[in-house]
């Protein structure tokens, strides 16, 4: 490729340690160091993609604000990425520029959402993400610095700005950076991408956005009954309550009781866990889920959790070794924001 000159204006500083301090000073961090980035280094992301610096990869409509080529790189640089990370990244924008995810609601809210991205096919392999230990933990180069990349690209290029555009209550961790790959070889069911409809071999990133993950805990569950009891009842808590969609992370030692035990279909499965994750109409009103006060019925009339089976995405990840599953809710108390993929093109 033809290296044009880029639009970003430049900065000169005498030290690499100087750099630094000049994107904290300026607001261009997320609260950590960065990486200076340096033209060169820029360069060498877009080359990856084959993609010019003005070519327009986002567009969020709400705020009217544009996203190129340029600025993706300039921040995968700050997040400490390879240049190889950076179809992924193009990916996972694209898919948050769905409508179906609702951008700016995800990133502005109260609820404190995080951009959950899961990575499924070779490139997984490829580019060495993690799918085991310590899975949502840190010490994974490509984990940590592609979603640390989505989040600086929110800051920086969207103005997410916690306490100005980003009204997050509380937040949690994952906004920080959260991205995991999915255990495909520990999965006994097809694996989240060819459930929605991509090739085994396809390589893909969805995007969800989402509270942080719920632990479930099931030590002494020895069998596949005792692994949804504890799942239904993480997932009808009141707190996360809502029509939404939501994530089930389960870890290789809960899979391989729920396939010993028979469970070998994820339609099944997903169908058993949206009839337990219920609640009374009744209790709904007396946690504040729901206005009004409570009415004849209301103790003997059932609301699940989302709209049905589909709702609920189910995903293999984590280490070996333990009874650890996670839940995780999506961030809205309404249905705002759908699950999206969409494939990693080389």
């Amino acid at each position: 490729m033809t290296r044009l000159r880029l639009a970003s204006a430049e900065q000169p500083v005498a030290t690499w340690a100087e750099g630094v301090e000049t994107y904290f000073e300026r607001g261009w961090s997320d609260g950590l160091p960065v990486v200076p980035a340096t033209e060169d280094a820029v360069w060498r992301f877009l080359e990856v993609v084959r993609r010019a610096p003005g070519d327009v990869v986002i567009t969020e409509p709400v705020r009217r604000r544009t996203i190129t080529a340029e600025k993706v790189a300039i921040n995968a640089v700050l997040a400490g990425c390879r240049p190889e990370y950076m179809p992924v990244l193009v990916a996972a924008l694209e898919a948050m520029g769905d409508p179906a995810f609702t951008l700016h609601g995800a990133i502005t809210s109260t609820g404190g959402s995080a951009t959950l991205v899961v990575v499924n096919g070779p490139i997984r392999r490829r580019l060495d993400f993690n799918s085991g230990a310590n899975v949502f933990g840190p010490g994974w180069r490509a984990n940590a610095t592609v979603g640390r990349a989505i989040r600086l690209i929110t800051l920086n290029c969207l103005g997410a700005q916690p306490g100005v555009l980003d009204k997050s209550t509380q937040g949690h961790p994952g906004k920080y950076s959260y991205c995991i790959a999915e255990g495909e070889e520990e999965n006994p069911w097809e694996p989240l991408h060819v459930e929605r409809g991509f090739a085994r071999g396809a390589s893909t990133v969805t995007v969800f956005a989402a509270e942080g993950p719920h632990n479930v805990l099931s030590h002494y569950g020895e069998t596949a009954e005792a692994i949804l009891v504890t799942l239904g009842d993480t997932m009808a808590s009141l707190g996360s309550f809502s029509p939404g969609q939501s994530f089930v992370v389960l870890a290789p030692e809960h899979v391989q009781i729920l396939a010993r035990d028979g469970w070998s279909s994820k339609r099944r499965l997903k169908e058993d866990l949206y009839a337990r994750a219920r609640r009374t109409r009744a209790d709904l009103k007396r946690g504040g889920k729901l206005a009004g006060a409570i009415e004849p019925g209301d103790e003997t009339q059932w609301v699940h959790r989302g709209q049905g089976p589909d709702d609920i995405h189910v995903v293999v990840a984590g280490g070996g070794a333990g009874g650890h599953s996670a839940f995780i809710p999506s961030w809205s108390r309404y249905r705002n924001s759908l699950a999206v993929t969409r494939e990693v093109r080389p």
